[in-house]
């Protein structure tokens, strides 16, 4: 029993990292597609992604040393189709005309292992009915699928790693597996009468499809920034290779800053006509008011704005506050001052930006001074299930 409790440890163990991971794509791609992401299709996506985990681990798990795999000497494919049926009218004390055998039956491996292959992939078939909307048809070839990826998995020894497989390659496992599939695409309304359909779901985001939140602006800002990040790294990298190895990390400097405004937020967002790569993935983008496109006027305003003024408020009190210390009681004023008025600024643009956070739809102060706003571009009637 052992043996099938630590897969489930392990994946509980990994499952917060892979979905960490695996989050970042579908929070992406529910807001490409419907501009929202919704608690319940989280937990139906996540539930499914842990099961996968878990059913791949019991596939898997437990690993055995590379000598040990060298010394085995069985089999390593079973194509005889009904050879588990042979087995267990062999081995089975089960007899029908006899309770009293049923929990022994039960116990052995010939009953467990048919047993586990079937349950195995039981919730893939509810999980393909109730959300992925599969067909009966289309349920069974996607289940043979999954089964066939754990047995070549077991046939290559865990893609080569070992130098032979360490556990059997068993057609008659194919067949139990794409059983256990269809049977849960048959009893899948047993297990979701309680939940909200697909249909429901999606009316539920397609309801506020056109609501441009505040979380919809942040991870649009994050994808744009990453972008940037990761330029940066490669760009640094590519200077030190072809250049000069020795060559300074100028990424962090106030004036490659300025370029990165000015390339990406400001001409790239007109060039786009007010989308940059982050908001085209959420699918928003900058509109001015009375206007049909943005004009390159109100794109230099509006991050001008955001980033060359209240931004740069960060890097001059950064710059000014050493003076402070300074003997020089004129020079420690005129570095006070400035801290002080900067950093009053900043204050009053973060307050803005909390502020605007907690609106329904919120619209910052440099939109509202520059006449921009954003907009969702999602169009119902082009999104498919």
């Amino acid at each position: 029993m052992s043996a099938y409790l630590m897969p489930i440890k392990v994946a509980l163990l990994l499952f917060p990292f892979l979905a960490l991971a695996i989050s970042s794509i579908f929070f992406v791609r529910q807001y490409r597609k419907f501009g929202r992401f919704i608690f319940s299709r989280a937990i139906v996506l996540y539930s499914f992604v842990f099961y996968l985990l878990c059913a791949y681990f019991l596939v898997i798990l437990p690993l055995p040393s590379i000598e040990e795999v060298a010394q085995m000497t069985g089999p390593k494919m079973e194509w005889q189709l009904g050879a588990s049926w042979q087995h267990f009218l062999q081995q089975t004390v089960l007899q029908i005309n006899d309770p009293t055998t049923y929990f022994p039956a039960l116990k052995q491996n010939v009953v467990l292992e048919p047993l586990f292959n079937l349950f195995l992939t039981l919730p893939f078939g509810v999980y393909m009915r109730y959300y992925f909307k599969l067909s009966f048809p289309k349920t069974i070839v996607a289940t043979f699928g999954l089964s066939l990826f754990f047995e070549l998995t077991q046939l290559t020894g865990l893609y080569f790693i070992y130098p032979r497989p360490y556990r059997l390659f068993d057609v008659n496992d194919l067949f139990v597996n794409t059983l256990g599939g269809t049977i849960g695409f048959l009893v899948t309304p047993l297990f979701t009468f309680l939940l909200p359909t697909r249909e429901e779901m999606d009316a539920e985001s397609y309801a506020k499809d056109n609501r441009v939140t505040f979380t919809r602006r942040f991870v649009a800002w994050l994808i744009d920034w990453g972008i940037l990040n990761l330029f940066a790294w490669m760009l640094m990298i590519l200077l030190r290779v072809t250049v000069n190895k020795e060559i300074d990390d100028f990424t962090n400097d106030y004036w490659y800053f300025l370029l990165e405004v000015v390339l990406y937020f400001i001409l790239l967002n007109y060039i786009l006509n007010g989308q940059t790569l982050g908001k085209k993935l959420v699918r928003i983008r900058v509109m001015e008011e009375n206007h049909s496109r943005v004009s390159f006027r109100a794109i230099f305003k509006r991050y001008g704005l955001l980033y060359l003024i209240y931004v740069s408020a960060t890097r001059i009190n950064v710059l000014f506050t050493p003076f402070i210390q300074s003997t020089n009681q004129m020079l420690v004023l005129v570095s006070l001052l400035v801290v002080l008025i900067f950093g009053l600024i900043q204050l009053g643009f973060y307050c803005n930006i909390l502020w605007a956070a907690f609106k329904k739809q919120p619209r910052f102060f440099y939109e509202k001074r520059t006449a921009t706003y954003v907009v969702s571009t999602i169009q119902r009637n082009k999104v498919r299930n």
